[in-house]
């Protein structure tokens, strides 16, 4: 069967969840300018997005290959348009002491939506790929860097001529695009789960597993690498560093995202000349040196390059990790990557927070100087579990 349409379908929901998590820091200096909401408040809204996906991923996970990976999809990005059109429209439809709490349910709604697209977009690229390397998941995941990189850009030039106040007519905008999605879902070649993963290795068996754990443990913290700078890279780039909004987008998370395709398509046409644990254990070490130099240089442009160059960094973290541990599971099916996306999102959803929160008592670069401890935890557990790989294969 040709799965061509079915790995553009893929290609496209990636670009559908950088959408989903891209787009609205991109909106958080005019909706703080417009209705005066703080940085707590806005480091909310991404905690709401990536603690929903993260129960959606747990659910997904439970429940996909009952339901069907083609209903799933279909639903997520029908889940992705409404989210979207509800976020432009509540600003016309509520009065101000009421569209935070309608800013926040629009979050849960389209974030549902990027909970199951994470969590079902791998395992089918897994089965088409017939496991022929990382390169298959890092050119899947350089999509979703670089719909993160088209939705800096076209947001960005859209709110730079957009009259006044007329920010909500961007989310309008881009919910065309998950309705293309799901139009290539529903005529794509699929092979569901029933069919497929008879053998995988049942859920509950899966949460026995202490290795399992150990994977998730590192996802957290590639997540909250990855999230942490992608958030907040445009506000301190305006706030902490002086510059105007657009050059503040352009260069802090539009070079970001543009670092992470091209590392990521790189390694998925040369990964045999990299073995990936070394890579990602390098990429730590120097995310680590970006998060510091980000938050200690006093020169702006020497910040600026530190937060754009996060992006070579960690563009490895989370699809090396899912290939890593399909290697290490062979047989953990939908239930297994579920749980790494859950692993993931609770990095997303706590990084980015903690960031906010800290940055909110004692400013950004503290915030950014904090963020130092993710990368740093990815490779402490990294190195644990080569250590405990290594004894297993003596004790054998």
């Amino acid at each position: 069967m040709n799965y061509k349409r079915t790995i553009h379908a893929c290609y496209l929901s990636s670009i559908c969840l950088a959408l989903i998590i891209n787009m609205p820091p991109l909106l958080f200096t005019l909706l703080a300018r417009d209705y005066n909401l703080n940085l707590e408040q806005l480091g909310r809204l991404v905690l709401i997005n990536f603690i929903t996906q993260l129960v959606v991923d747990g659910l997904t996970a439970r429940y996909a290959d009952r339901i069907g990976y083609r209903r799933c999809l279909m639903t997520a990005h029908v889940l992705h348009a409404a989210g979207f059109v509800l976020f432009g429209c509540f600003p016309l439809l509520l009065p101000n002491h009421l569209l935070y709490i309608g800013l926040c349910m629009a979050t849960v709604v389209f974030s549902a939506g990027g909970g199951i697209i994470e969590v079902l977009a791998s395992p089918i690229i897994d089965q088409i790929s017939g496991h022929l390397g990382a390169g298959a998941m890092t050119l899947l995941h350089s999509f979703y860097c670089w719909g993160q990189l088209l939705t800096v850009l076209l947001t960005t030039i859209a709110l730079r001529f957009l009259p006044g106040s007329s920010w909500y007519l961007v989310p309008l905008a881009w919910a065309i695009l998950p309705m293309v999605a799901t139009h290539f879902f529903a005529t794509a070649p699929i092979a569901e789960p029933h069919a497929s993963d008879v053998s995988s290795i049942p859920f509950a068996q899966l949460l026995r597993s202490g290795r399992i754990w150990l994977l998730i443990g590192v996802m957290v913290f590639a997540g909250a690498s990855e999230a942490s700078m992608a958030q907040w890279a445009s506000l301190f780039a305006e706030q902490g560093l002086g510059l105007s909004k657009l050059v503040g987008d352009l260069l802090g998370p539009g070079l970001f995202a543009l670092f992470m395709a091209l590392v990521r398509v790189f390694y998925g046409k040369w990964e045999k000349r990299f073995p990936l644990e070394k890579f990602l254990a390098w990429s730590a070490v120097a995310c680590i040196a970006c998060f510091l130099t980000a938050a200690l240089s006093r020169n702006p442009a020497i910040a600026l390059a530190a937060c754009a160059l996060t992006g070579f960094t960690v563009a490895l973290m989370w699809p090396g990790m899912l290939h890593s541990s399909a290697k290490k599971i062979p047989r953990g099916g939908t239930g297994m990557f579920g749980l790494l996306a859950l692993g993931g999102d609770l990095g997303c959803s706590l990084g980015p927070w903690t960031l906010g929160f800290i940055g909110d008592r004692h400013g950004l670069r503290r915030g950014l100087l904090t963020g130092a401890a993710f990368p740093a935890g990815f490779l402490a557990l990294l190195l644990t579990g080569g250590r405990l790989a290594k004894e297993e294969k003596k004790q054998q």
